[in-house]
């Protein structure tokens, strides 16, 4: 079998999707430099491209013809970005699948199939909001994942959860009683379904 990123996506992906895999692939081959020294392009511009079109299809949600216009022009450029990363992961991780794995590329298989269940988040992170009574949740974005569903639970008697969902890997939870232990868990929704929850986090409210 050769072993080699998986392209498909990049043209197939929702707006949303294609933002929180994108995300994966910066951040994995960030922390994998030992593997990809020299990534081409340069992450830095890769991820500028991200910035740039993350922007772009924020403004366009609520904006002008040409705002869509340029949305879509940043996502072709942001997807040029994506194609020539992969072809540099083909050769930086030279046949071995862990390598590619370690990329953030998915590996194409000779019959694609659906995406199973995806792992539970990562790395999940509980801290203080920009004012009193706000915390912002974060986890490590998951491949594949449309979107991040939430739960903040207060640690008193009787508490109801507070639910939230986001296309993003992280929330900011507003409203917060200052004083009160709170804990965090989230999942992600893939094409197969939910995954399991991720490990909680804990912190009190400023």
């Amino acid at each position: 079998m050769i072993v080699k990123p998986a392209i498909s996506w990049i043209a197939t992906d929702s707006d949303p999707l294609f933002i929180n895999d994108s995300k994966v692939v910066v951040t994995s081959m960030t922390d994998n430099v030992d593997i990809y020294p020299t990534p081409m392009p340069p992450l830095s511009e890769v991820q500028t491209g991200l910035d740039k079109f993350s922007n772009a299809v924020a403004v366009a949600a609520t904006g002008t013809s040409a705002d869509i216009i340029y949305r879509k022009n940043q996502r072709l450029v942001l997807m040029n970005l994506l194609r020539q990363l992969a072809s540099y992961v083909q050769v930086a991780c030279k046949g071995d699948m862990q390598n590619l794995v370690l990329s953030g590329f998915p590996i194409q298989k000779p019959n694609r199939q659906a995406i199973g269940q995806l792992p539970a988040p990562g790395n999940i992170s509980l801290v203080q909001g920009p004012i009193s009574g706000t915390l912002i949740a974060s986890v490590n974005a998951v491949f594949g994942a449309a979107n991040y569903n939430w739960k903040l639970t207060p640690n008193t008697p009787g508490a109801t959860p507070l639910l939230a969902q986001s296309t993003a890997s992280f929330y900011l939870f507003t409203g917060l009683t200052p004083g009160v232990n709170y804990t965090a868990v989230a999942n992600a929704l893939g094409a197969a379904g939910l995954s399991d929850w991720s490990n909680p986090a804990s912190v009190f409210c400023n």
